[in-house]
């Protein structure tokens, strides 16, 4: 008996997730993915924006900071015909500098240059944000890493001023995200030239960052020409001057004792241990992040911040350093609390319960991350609340320093004062003040500080010194 088989069956593809038959539409999942995307994104900008406005409106015509006088007004006067590393001195790369023009050229006021370098600060939260997203996938922690971006101490001591730190904000963080995907290799590294091109000790980061990039041999070209092109035109433009003013001056400004050090470096670790202690789980739990190389970047990252800061001792380095600390830190810091807080539940609901002792370390450490960031924004309240006393800002044992220079009501009559000052005569008080009232210092030069501090500049400290005609500040 001759047996025939079973006829064949037709071949079929085997239907995928989103061809496979159901009440759903196919697009339902990919569709209702992108919404929940979108609505972490408007999420971040919107948290990040109320914080950004809440901040500058609190602070509104408050003075703190001496060095945002002398970029702001650099960058005026180069918007009006100055010669930079010419007559005018300047003690940075041109970064910080065009940054200033193109804020200023937009509209002239105080308060509209600290608004954009605000944004600035505020870009830097939404790269942060990503960074959170792509190592965690937590939504919460994602849409309020911007805000604690802005609302970190010394990013509220410097809020808006225009300084190197700040304008290299966006720039760092940017490089540290793009420095994780190969195909992006290349702007990574353009990033870190820039960076340098903004301040020359932030070369250190930089640095790391081409070294960790996911393709160090499209990164580290694509910097090396960006530095040098930058440096080239700089030269082309203000010749030796720059040469003379941003390296020579610079190394002739004195150094701090290391009495002075230490207090210097005591106040800053006070103000981010907070962001050191969630940061430090972020570490010990780095097994869990879902992108282990763009965590392994940030926390490189936030090691050459640490760095940096400890090796400027020179004199007239103040502590707004600290807020490149302080900003890569935030996302560590997110991602060790949001690490914490996922392994406390994962512990509590666990089919078998893990030992008692390792359910405590969890929860300790869910504990030192909340408290840090209980602890991390009471220290910002706090330069708001009491400006004169901010404690907890101000480290335990120490004396008041950085404390806010004038109020609203100071800077105002300042301000009045100087515009009262006999047409054409030189100012002699704070740059800032100077801007705000559009007045000039005495021979035109914003920087009073390198020129008194430098053997290098005593010809340009002379022409200060002759000008006799002087509003008194």
């Amino acid at each position: 008996m001759k047996l025939t088989p079973p006829p064949a069956r037709e071949a079929h593809p085997r239907p995928n997730r989103q061809d496979a038959p159901g009440p759903w539409p196919s697009r339902a999942p990919v569709a209702f993915g992108r919404v929940r995307r979108d609505g972490v994104v408007i999420g971040s900008v919107l948290l990040g924006a109320a914080a950004l406005v809440a901040v500058h409106v609190l602070l509104l015509h408050t003075y703190w900071d001496y060095s945002e006088g002398v970029y702001a007004l650099t960058a005026h006067q180069m918007l009006h015909g100055g010669d930079l590393y010419g007559q005018i001195v300047g003690a940075q790369p041109p970064g910080v500098f065009l940054a200033g023009a193109a804020l200023l050229a937009i509209h002239s006021s105080v308060e509209w240059l600290r608004f954009g370098v605000g944004c600035l600060q505020l870009a830097a939260g939404l790269i942060a944000a990503r960074i959170v997203f792509r190592v965690t996938g937590n939504r919460v922690a994602t849409v309020l890493t911007p805000a604690a971006m802005l609302l970190t101490p010394w990013a509220v001591h410097e809020h808006g001023a225009l300084t190197p730190e700040l304008v290299a904000l966006p720039v760092m963080m940017g490089a540290a995200l793009l420095s994780a995907d190969p195909r992006r290799s290349v702007w990574a590294g353009v990033l870190c030239g820039v960076l340098v091109l903004i301040k020359l000790p932030l070369a250190i980061p930089a640095v790391v960052l081409v070294l960790l990039s996911a393709d160090v041999r499209r990164a580290a070209p694509a910097a090396a020409l960006t530095l040098a092109g930058g440096l080239a035109v700089t030269w082309l433009a203000g010749g030796a001057g720059f040469w003379r003013d941003v390296i020579v001056a610079q190394l002739h400004s004195g150094s701090r004792s290391l009495g002075e050090l230490t207090g210097f470096w005591a106040q800053a670790g006070w103000n981010v241990l907070g962001l050191l202690v969630a940061a430090a789980v972020a570490v010990r739990r780095r097994a869990d992040a879902r992108d282990r190389r763009l965590l392994t970047i940030s926390i490189a990252l936030g090691i050459a911040n640490l760095v940096t800061f400890l090796s400027n001792f020179k004199l007239g380095t103040g502590l707004n350093i600290t807020v490149p600390v302080e900003a890569s830190l935030v996302p560590l810091a997110a991602i060790g609390t949001t690490f914490a807080f996922r392994a406390v539940v994962g512990t509590t609901f666990a089919f078998r319960a893990p030992a008692g002792r390792r359910r405590r370390r969890t929860r300790w450490a869910a504990t030192a991350c909340a408290v840090g960031a209980v602890f991390t924004l009471a220290q910002s309240i706090s330069l708001i609340a009491s400006p004169h006393n901010p404690i907890p800002f101000l480290r335990a044992f120490s004396a008041p320093a950085w404390e806010i220079t004038l109020t609203a009501d100071q800077f105002g009559q300042a301000v009045r004062a100087a515009r009262a000052c006999p047409p054409g005569e030189a100012y002699g008080g704070a740059p800032l003040i100077a801007l705000a009232a559009g007045r000039l210092l005495p021979a035109g030069q914003p920087d009073e500080f390198l020129p008194s501090h430098s053997v290098t500049l005593a010809s340009v400290n002379a022409q200060i010194a002759a000008v006799r005609n002087v509003c008194p500040g």
